[in-house]
């Protein structure tokens, strides 16, 4: 029988039935709800687990900010033929492009206000938490503040280095429900470095991940587990990660590589956390680890991925006019036809769909059998999302370490942890450094925030090998939600 994780299912408990999007509003009666909600340590858990869950839903990391729409821009994907359903989207069709993004910006703002509230609760219902429970929960709670505004400020706001002074979105800093100013550019990337430093302090001294690791596992005396499965949190590493991901977005490549050497050296160096995949663990038959558990810095544990993720984007049972799949001879250029990389060898497989067609398909997030032979437990990599890995941390080492070759040594680690050659070296490291993006982040959502951030006037088309699609500048921008808009306009609050 597959052991559930209690640390994110508890999201319903209770009194605690309503959805996460509903579970703290303002009303007199929601309010009451609410003060219960914050008398007990449980209660301040399952209200910051709520956020977690909620992360999954498909106009977030269920879909949109991983394999759906920043993948389907990033034209990874063979759907821009006719009569499929995503060719608008493919196109960057204003309309479709806009659309796709509206949840996200509702959603995102919804459980800032959650957020905030679990906030505002830690300082007034102080004496209910003890210090380890004060300092974890508040700083992941920093932590998703920034995540959430960093994700709609990938998507809303400019192009950063050509334009810091640009207004493009709130920062929801309290829980009051009212409608912020748009601020600058500049701006919203201070706050988020901010409340991210601001997390790493409040984790430090007391997230067990640095003495421990991310402890994949239930307590064994049967206790909660709360500081357990600490790479389905954001944790103490993660929120390093984050930061060295926000400052190489914002052009600060001194303090990305400061972030990133510095979670390197703490989990591979001082510690041996988070270690990357051994062949062992990515190739045993029928229960192949394609998500690289134990490289995972920060996940979400989706237990319908099967149903809302692979069988609704990837499965063999779709018709190619819904299914995502990459041209193969676009794939074996993208892995160099290197068949030794675990990634080109276990990401895709041919498969025949409905119409009796044998194509490639993308098998990254499809089932598989990880129940533990021993334990009788699933080991939870059948079920991840995930948010933030250890190779990100190094391509961004390898970009912006001051040392070519050293920067080049850490791109090599990545590509060593794929069973894949060393680089030349009198390799191109950036255009190198991008292919590896290329690799290792499918259905992941990262390729398409690369593109903004360099301002690439051409990517490489999805539909075949040598066409390239010509970038225009608007296709990298989005508009708020028309609704937002005509609600700032109504009350004279700018766009």
């Amino acid at each position: 029988m597959i052991r559930k994780l209690k640390l994110l299912v508890c999201v319903v408990l209770g009194a605690l039935t309503l959805s996460c999007s509903d579970w703290l509003k303002v009303s007199s009666e929601d309010r009451i709800m609410e003060n219960d909600l914050f008398r007990t340590p449980r209660g301040f858990m399952t209200a910051l687990n709520g956020i977690y869950i909620d992360l999954l839903n498909s106009s977030m990391y269920g879909k949109t900010l991983t394999w759906g729409m920043t993948d389907i821009l990033a034209q990874y994907y063979t759907c821009r033929e006719k009569d499929h359903s995503y060719k608008s989207l493919a196109d960057f069709d204003n309309v479709t492009r806009n659309n796709a993004v509206s949840g996200c910006w509702s959603r995102s703002y919804a459980l800032l206000n959650n957020v905030n509230t679990i906030l505002e609760h830690c300082e007034s219902d102080r004496n209910v938490l003890d210090d380890t429970y004060y300092h974890m929960i508040k700083g992941e709670a920093l932590a998703l503040r920034a995540l959430l505004h960093f994700e709609l400020f990938r998507i809303f706001g400019p192009s950063y280095s050509k334009d810091k002074e640009k207004e493009c979105i709130p920062y929801a800093l309290t829980s009051e429900t009212k409608v912020n100013p748009l601020l600058p550019a500049k701006e919203i990337a201070r706050l988020i470095m901010e409340d991210l430093k601001n997390a790493e302090e409040s984790l430090t001294g007391y997230d067990p991940v640095i003495e421990t690791g991310a402890v994949w596992g239930d307590d064994p005396e049967g206790g909660v587990n709360d500081m357990r499965y600490r790479s389905m949190r954001l944790n103490y590493y993660a929120v390093q990660a984050l930061m060295a991901r926000v400052a190489l977005y914002c052009g600060e490549k001194e303090v990305a590589w400061e972030y990133a050497e510095k979670m390197i050296r703490g989990i591979h160096e001082e510690h041996k956390w988070f270690p990357f995949v051994t062949r062992e663990e990515v190739v045993t038959t029928d229960r192949e680890d394609r998500i690289f558990q134990s490289e995972i810095l920060f996940g979400l544990y989706n237990l319908k991925r099967k149903e809302s993720v692979y069988e609704v984007g990837f499965g063999a049972n779709l018709k190619q006019g819904s299914v995502l799949r990459i041209d193969k001879d676009i794939m074996q250029n993208i892995y160099d036809g290197d068949d030794n990389d675990f990634r080109l060898a276990y990401w895709f497989a041919e498969m025949v769909d409905p119409d009796n067609n044998s194509y490639l398909h993308v098998i990254k997030y499809k089932d598989v059998d990880d129940i533990d032979t021993k334990t009788k437990i699933s080991k939870g990599y059948r079920y991840i999302m995930p948010v933030l890995r250890v190779s990100e941390v190094y391509l961004i080492a390898a970009e912006c370490c001051p040392d070519p070759k050293e920067g080049r040594n850490y791109l090599n680690a990545v590509r060593t942890a794929r069973n894949v050659k060393n680089i030349q070296d009198d390799a191109d490291l950036t255009a190198s450094i991008e292919q590896e993006y290329k690799r290792e982040f499918v259905g992941e959502g990262q390729l398409f925030w690369l593109y903004k951030r360099k301002g690439k006037t051409e990517i490489a088309s999805g539909e075949k090998q040598g066409n390239v699609v010509s970038m225009e500048e608007r296709f990298y921008l989005f508009d708020l939600p028309q609704s937002e808009q005509d609600y700032r306009k109504e009350n004279d609050l700018g766009k």
